[in-house]
């Protein structure tokens, strides 16, 4: 079946079946935002008096327009998880002791465990493919624009910049291997991306090597390669993401 013959509509209702994958879809924007930010806190991804990166940063690096992400960090810090600061060098800030909230979207979150995994799961198996046939066919000037999206994502200054060139390279990716299953491998793909979280930017530096593996597999048309560092990097989530982290000590 060529690519784009089905809707997203139904791709999704094909692979997300799973228990708990409902779950999620039916928080609203603002609701996923809270929860993000809030996993972020409970494991100590973002430590008390961290400074917030500028909203449109927030929005685009969380897929929600700005007036969502304004809406849901105005009720955190109504809520106290949050403090504005006035003047130079002022902003939006982690609080030094924020509440642990019973909040509900944190535990829809956290009853999708079983879905995330098995989101893990297929992006193993179709990223190895897509990367295996990428490899094959990738030229010198798409290598060297998946080169750029690398050195974007080094420059950016929080984890929410680095999200867009980080996701603009595995679609990149995936348009170099041409297969006819790229629209499934993505809704998966971004699909998983709606669990990640805030992350400090020096967790980073290991995906960005395995990035930089992969492109040097590519210009070398070497298959195999590609596939070892892909299984490698999607392998890690099973340890990075939030459903994988212990909780932060409470401070007294």
């Amino acid at each position: 079946m060529p690519a784009g013959s089905r809707s997203d509509v139904d791709v999704e209702s094909a692979l997300f079946a799973a228990p708990g994958a409902a779950a999620l879809t039916r928080l609203s924007a603002v609701d996923t935002v809270r929860a993000r930010i809030l996993l972020s806190v409970e494991h100590g991804l973002l430590p008390p008096g961290t400074k917030l990166p500028k909203l449109e940063h927030i929005a685009a690096g969380l897929e929600v327009s700005a007036i969502t992400a304004r809406r849901a960090l105005e009720s955190l810090v109504d809520e106290g998880v949050l403090v504005r600061r006035p003047g130079r060098g002022g902003g939006t800030f982690l609080a030094e002791n924020p509440p642990r909230l019973q909040d509900s979207a944190v535990s829809a979150y956290r009853a999708d465990t079983l879905a995330i995994h098995r989101l893990i799961d297929q992006r193993s198996l179709m990223e190895s493919a897509v990367m295996h046939t990428a490899a094959l066919r990738a030229t010198p000037e798409q290598c060297d624009q998946l080169e750029e999206l690398i050195e974007r994502s080094q420059r950016a200054e929080s984890w929410l910049e680095h999200h867009q060139p980080d996701s603009q390279f595995h679609h990149l990716c995936a348009e170099v291997s041409g297969l006819p299953e790229i629209p499934a491998y993505l809704t998966v793909y971004e699909a998983l991306l709606k669990y990640f979280v805030p992350y400090p930017m020096e967790e980073l530096e290991e995906g960005r090597d395995e990035h930089r593996a992969l492109v040097a597999a590519f210009r070398r048309h070497d298959p195999v390669a590609a596939v070892e560092i892909t299984r490698a990097h999607v392998d890690a989530l099973r340890r990075e993401m939030f459903v994988a982290l212990p909780s932060a000590p409470a401070r007294p």
